[in-house]
């Protein structure tokens, strides 16, 4: 009883201390100025209007590219909307609701890493490591500066994902290989660039896990790789179309000009500094955004670092680890690693070398729990030295979690804030593959200003009549009046998945030059005519994988404290059922 109600108590302060980290969202205004602001409301905005044209999965964008339309949930994850959507369902207003998500994952990151730590040193470890994943500067820059909301909702996973595969490793028992899979997908689901720069640690981790402590190593690895290939599985409903797909908008132009990451490594200096500003990161070493390790953060390494080594704290092995992928990570985003992001095509999508700061926030949150008085022995989480800690930690943050507040935008809740903001930046006005060129206005720009209804169609043969009937966030739908053939076009982007019907009877359609638009020919007389955005064959393999994924999930859920029959074997032939907690740490 004593044990419950201790660990409730540090549960509770996590939750208490994480307070002054998103106690700006609570206040009625928001930070509109940050980077993305707008994008973390307009995108839920989008979402929604997908929720209510009946689709589960929301694919289609229908107010970007200037009201023409993009297959954004194709290429961004959506687990983190679809968090905003239950609170926007519930009555909360689009930024409300994106406010209480990000509080929402400032505590359970803050409870995750609780967990982890704890369960490598104790829980006074987890809770000093918790403040300090809590309060890493990146972390609030990612909130407070860039509004990367999605990026942001990924470190609530980093933790969790380790926790579960260590468990996994450890024991083979059924239910881990489910949650770890489980974890490992939320991630991807929540922001993919992220999901691909925690893969490397996450290897690396399992490997050193499983070389270190399992006795049946074989087995273990190939429960660690069934755990991650569950995974892939579980989320190839969103991976299989982004990944395929991707031929089919015009990619280059999110990897080019201020996009690429040869302009974006960070020099050495930016590391220790303690700057702080409310800019943008630039080509060279005069950007206006903190790119900080973290005063606190690197103080507590250096300190873990010196008792490991001289053997005052248990688990050497563990903080020596940790340190050396803490290195690995910084030397990544140095400029003498350019060579090395050439090797890989992939490091285009990654856009910013500066966003490995998400993973130094997390290894340098581990390291710094060693520190916590009486870790060597388990741990005392009554200690007054942890308190002071624990305040010291907060207090060399504090200044950076207060955003340049802004009064809230009636007009960024509505379908016309993607095509302002694009507008403003009509460098970024989105584009499919069949562009030829980059629009510059439509015809929908006037009436999303003026609020109007939209009438997303028009008819290129003269004397024929369009008359809107429904505009919905994946489909739209008119009736034609024509004495003669007319050939009708919608304002919206061909992309795969586009169909048309008329009166019901689904017919061809084809992308119109020079921007691509989605026309089709409807027959003399008057016609109800439709086009909806539906599946494509490799979205169909996706839905199908994940279901059997899932249904696979559920039933080795069943009895899920056993181990595999096989791997019971292993462990039994190589002597035990795997290592203690002295062995791991």
């Amino acid at each position: 009883m004593k044990d419950s109600r201790l660990e409730l108590n540090n549960i509770l302060l996590v939750l208490a201390l994480s307070l002054f980290a998103w106690a700006p969202l609570l206040t009625p205004v928001y930070f509109l100025k940050a980077h993305d602001a707008a994008h973390s409301v307009f995108f839920l905005t989008e979402f929604h209007q997908g929720i209510q044209d009946g689709y589960l999965y929301p694919r289609w964008g229908p107010d970007h590219g200037l009201g023409y339309g993009y297959p954004t949930f194709i290429f961004y994850a959506p687990l983190a909307y679809y968090v905003a959507e239950i609170f926007h369902l519930l009555g909360a207003g689009p930024t409300a609701a994106v406010k209480i998500t990000y509080a929402l994952a400032f505590i359970l990151s803050g409870l995750t890493m609780y967990a982890f730590v704890k369960r490598l040193w104790g829980p006074a470890a987890g809770l000093v490591s918790a403040v300090v994943y809590t309060y890493v500067p990146y972390r609030l820059v990612d909130i407070y500066v860039r509004c990367a909301f999605t990026e942001f909702c990924a470190f609530v996973f980093f933790p969790l994902v380790l926790l579960l595969f260590l468990e996994l490793v450890e024991t083979g028992q059924r239910r881990y290989l489910v949650l770890a899979s489980l974890a490992y997908a939320g991630l991807i689901l929540t922001h993919i660039v992220t999901a691909l720069l925690f893969t490397p640690l996450l290897m690396a981790c399992v490997l050193w896990l499983v070389l270190r402590h399992s006795r049946a190593r074989g087995y273990s690895a190939l429960l660690a790789l069934a755990a991650a290939a569950l995974a892939l599985g579980l989320s190839a409903v969103f991976l299989l179309p982004m990944i395929v797909e991707r031929s089919s908008i015009a990619q280059e132009q999110w990897t080019r000009a201020t996009y690429s990451y040869d302009q974006h490594f960070i020099y050495p200096f930016q590391l220790f500094s303690a700057f702080w500003d409310y800019g943008y990161a630039v080509e060279g070493p005069e950007d206006t955004m903190s790119l900080q390790l973290g005063l606190a953060a690197v103080t507590l390494t250096l300190v873990a670092v010196v008792l490991a080594l001289r053997q005052w704290v248990s688990g050497r092995g563990t903080v020596l680890f940790f340190l050396g992928l803490t290195l690995g990570i910084i030397l990544a985003m140095l400029p003498i690693s350019l060579p090395v992001w050439r090797l890989f095509s992939v490091a285009a999508l990654v856009q910013f070398p500066w966003r490995l700061l998400a993973l130094t926030a997390f290894t340098l949150s581990v390291l710094a729990g060693a520190v916590a008085p009486g870790t060597e022995k388990g741990g005392d989480p009554t200690h007054p030295g942890l308190y002071i800690l624990l305040l010291v930690v907060i207090l060399a943050s504090f200044g950076y979690t207060l955003p340049e507040y802004t009064e809230l935008s009636p007009r960024l809740e509505t379908p016309a804030a993607p095509l302002e903001f694009e507008l403003a930046h009509p460098d970024m006005v989105s584009m499919v593959a069949c562009t030829q060129e980059q629009p510059r206005s439509t015809p929908l720009v006037a009436q999303y200003l003026a609020g109007k209804p939209l009438v997303k169609a028009h008819a290129l043969t003269e004397g024929a009549r369009v008359e809107m009937v429904r505009h919905g966030g994946g489909s739209e739908e008119i009736i034609v009046h024509s004495s003669q053939g007319a050939t009708i076009q919608f304002y919206t982007y061909y992309f795969p998945g586009w169909r048309g019907y008329v009166d019901g009877r689904q017919v061809p359609i084809r992308p119109e030059a020079p921007y691509g638009l989605i026309t089709l020919d409807v027959p003399a007389g008057e016609h109800r005519v439709k086009i909806r955005f539906g599946d494509t064959p490799i979205r169909v393999t996706g839905k199908v994988i994940s279901l059997v994924s899932f249904g696979l999930c559920l039933f080795l859920l069943k009895d899920g404290r056993k181990r595999l029959r096989i791997g019971a074997v292993c462990l039994r032939q190589k002597g035990g059922p795997g290592v203690s907690n002295d062995e791991l740490v």
